[in-house]
């Protein structure tokens, strides 16, 4: 197992992006959604952003590809996990594998 690399903050920040080709098993890929050049895809990208004081923003595609996004909170358990609530997966954990500005890889739970 790697240990997590971590941002300065301790916690992720900012918005994005499941880069689903990247994934390994177990462990999903995530990019900034602001500073990576995405392949094209034939199915939508689902999308994380984390704000401060645990807000939270889940986007996912929708059935006529749109975006559909859904407020939440995440809150830190410890040891590089948090749980992500939402109206759809109250509770899901993740876990932070690494943590990079270039790159957030996550364990689901």
């Amino acid at each position: 197992m790697q240990s997590m690399r971590s941002q300065s903050s301790g916690s992720p920040q900012g918005k994005w992006l499941h880069s689903f080709e990247e994934d390994q098993p177990g462990i999903e890929v995530y990019r900034p959604a602001d500073r990576y050049a995405f392949p094209p895809a034939r199915r939508g990208r689902e999308a994380l952003e984390f704000g401060g004081a645990g807000t939270l923003t889940m986007s996912v595609p929708g059935p006529d590809d749109r975006p559909r996004e859904q407020p939440g909170r995440w809150v830190a358990i410890g040891m590089n996990r948090f749980r992500l609530e939402d109206g759809s997966q109250i509770g899901r954990t993740i876990e932070i594998v690494e943590s990079t500005p270039d790159i957030l890889k996550i364990r689901a739970r």
